[in-house]
């Protein structure tokens, strides 16, 4: 067995225990409010560590400059929808039409 697969099966395990403590009803496992409160950043948390670098340095994939960047520009249109519409699929839909009228345009 080589490194790879080592680490795939080691990693395999602590996925799995991990949550089996969450969803197994044979063994009482309760969190705390203070982990329960920490964890509530958890999701805002990974959203922002995978949208900021495709925003703030897409434009060295497209050769362009920072500012008329379409990853940037559409990130910045999307954000300003979201605060004035509050439905998530419209979001989504508005701000992957923007990126791609610019990117097919521009």
């Amino acid at each position: 067995m080589n490194d790879f697969w080592l680490a795939l099966l080691g990693m395999t395990c602590i996925t799995f225990t991990c949550r089996y403590f969450f969803f197994s009803t044979s063994v009482p496992f309760e969190l705390g409010p203070k982990v329960k409160r920490l964890l509530s950043y958890t999701a805002p948390s990974v959203l922002t560590a995978m949208w900021v670098p495709i925003v703030f340095l897409g434009h060295q994939e497209s050769n362009g400059d920072f500012i008329t960047s379409p990853f940037l520009i559409a990130g910045v249109t999307t954000v300003i929808f979201s605060l004035k519409i509050k439905n998530t699929l419209a979001i989504v839909i508005f701000g992957m039409g923007i990126f791609g009228a610019l990117k097919l345009f521009f």
